[in-house]
């Protein structure tokens, strides 16, 4: 066989090797696009479910404390309302707002004779009551994927003068989703209805948001509180309307 043949020869071999080659390249490319789908849509289930978990957790809670059922639906939208002001980035954290909605999930461990005693706590009665924020991280421990949502359950009642509970923590010492969220808390409160007592009119319930400024309330978040557009309409959209399984719904995944 001449040179000239049998260099075509080995062409030819060359360029059918080529294209075996890229026959099985294109075939494992399409094998992996396929278990990047498979994949894909692994974790799309596990998010519905975990969400799921988180949306039955919250539903535990406003089971076991009926001043809680739309207690939480009100304060999720102002912290909501007021991260935004405070750190649009923050805001838009869906695990954040998840600890926003479970932030009393502690209180599932909580008696309901002290739960919904129709006066004040004694003494002994407030030290079950205070464990609820520490009962709450045990209960959400193992969901590593909460993040930020961990501390708004375990802080969101310490105060700015480090005279909250349970660790007494003292200014930025607090997180600041906490800080967030105990502004917004303690607001719900006092213009919602109690067994003990009735609700605070909105202009009343500023006022002592603004009083508690360097206090109870990290002074930037009081003032921001305050500052939020609309801050009246939005209290009186959340105080007249009826929170339904489809709002809960809502409000978790927008």
């Amino acid at each position: 066989m001449d040179p000239a043949t049998r260099y075509l020869n080995q062409l030819e071999a060359a360029q059918r090797q080529l294209l075996t080659f890229a026959r099985e390249l294109n075939l494992l490319y399409q094998s992996e696009r396929g278990r990047a789908a498979e994949l894909e849509e692994a974790l799309r289930r596990l998010e519905e479910s975990y969400l799921d978990m988180v949306k039955t957790l919250a539903f535990v809670v406003e089971a076991k404390d009926p001043t809680t059922r739309a207690h939480l639906d009100r304060t999720h939208d102002y912290a909501t309302a007021l991260a935004q002001v405070v750190d649009a980035d923050l805001a838009a954290d869906a695990c954040l707002r998840y600890g926003f909605l479970l932030h009393d999930v502690g209180k599932v461990g909580v008696p309901e004779a002290i739960l919904n005693k129709p006066g004040p706590l004694d003494e002994e009665e407030w030290l079950i009551m205070r464990s609820h924020p520490e009962m709450g991280v045990q209960m959400v421990a193992g969901i590593k994927s909460l993040g930020p949502a961990v501390e708004v359950i375990r802080s969101h009642h310490e105060r700015w003068d480090g005279r909250g509970y349970p660790s007494g923590l003292v200014g930025e010492e607090i997180p600041l989703s906490a800080r967030i969220f105990s502004v917004c808390d303690a607001f719900d409160a006092m213009t919602s209805d109690r067994p003990y007592r009735r609700a605070l009119p909105f202009e009343h319930a500023l006022e002592q948001i603004v009083g508690g400024a360097g206090t109870q309330f990290d002074p930037a978040m009081a003032d921001a509180f305050v500052s939020i557009a609309d801050l009246e309409a939005l209290h009186a959209s959340l105080h007249t309307r009826v929170a339904p399984v489809a709002h809960r719904e809502r409000i978790l995944i927008r």
